[in-house]
């Protein structure tokens, strides 16, 4: 989603919420949760995938115009993060949240006509 051009910043940093509830839970929490160890190799790569999935995110709203994108990307992940497994036990879709953190919290980020 993050190289999509048919979409501005917003509509592609709003796009990592839509999952649909049947997705699997993300296998890089999970092998993190199982293993109990952060320094086995595979907790090691869970961490590399979430820190590059954070710091695309804060990319994305650099690009976006956010004011403290790499706070609005972190922001984003744990949300990303917390929304997937919540979907999941709820058996719902996921929810508006990210376009109130972004919209809100980060008014500078363009709106989703695509103007400032």
């Amino acid at each position: 989603m993050f190289d999509r051009t048919d979409l501005t910043p917003r509509e592609r940093l709003l796009a990592a919420f839509d999952v649909p509830h049947a997705t699997p839970l993300c296998p890089y929490i999970g092998a993190a949760v199982e293993l109990h160890d952060p320094q086995h190799p595979a907790s090691q790569y869970a961490r590399d995938y979430k820190e590059a999935v954070a710091a695309r995110l804060a990319d994305t709203a650099r690009e976006a115009g956010a004011a403290e994108p790499e706070q609005l990307g972190e922001q984003l992940a744990l949300l990303i993060d917390g929304a997937a497994t919540r979907t999941r036990v709820l058996n719902a879709d996921a929810f508006p949240t990210a376009a109130v953190l972004i919209d809100k919290r980060h008014p500078r980020v363009i709106s989703s006509a695509g103007r400032r």
